[in-house]
């Protein structure tokens, strides 16, 4: 009888039983690293949407204001079950009626995609990010929302 497990499955029972010995994975992002500190001083986090498969947190996509500039950023960083391992991941921000179109970043990263900069003004943006773990592939888009 031929008994299938899923990459994901194994990918999170590697990276915990790497955890348990105390291994960094090589290229880890240090604690210096952070969502805020990615996008700036100014920024704020105004939302975030977590990517998980089952119980483990695998990314975090953070969307950020800085009322000065009136701009938005937004991150996608890799939790402490993906950082130092290089996978796809994307970060994309889109100005309602600003006619410029999405914005992305996406590429494989050990640590984060983005960050992805955009005045805003007094308009609606939608955000969203991505990750590939395993054989999955985690996305989230919001609606057009934080307006003004």
């Amino acid at each position: 009888m031929r008994t299938s497990v899923r990459r994901p499955a194994i990918i999170a029972a590697a990276v915990a039983a790497l955890a348990a010995l105390g291994a960094t994975p090589a290229g880890a992002v240090t604690a210096a690293a952070t969502p805020a500190g990615v996008c700036g001083s100014g920024y704020t986090q105004i939302d975030s949407h977590a990517f998980r498969n089952s119980a483990t947190e695998l990314a975090r996509v953070h969307l950020f204001y800085n009322a000065s500039t009136r701009s938005n950023c937004v991150v996608t960083f890799h939790s402490s079950s993906t950082s130092g391992y290089a996978l796809t991941t994307g970060a994309w921000l889109d100005v309602d009626g600003d006619g410029k179109g999405q914005a992305k970043d996406q590429g494989t990263y050990s640590s984060y995609a983005g960050p992805v900069r955009l005045a805003a003004g007094s308009r609606c943006v939608k955000w969203g990010g991505m990750i590939e773990a395993g054989v999955a592939t985690y996305t989230y888009t919001s609606s057009w929302e934080h307006c003004g």
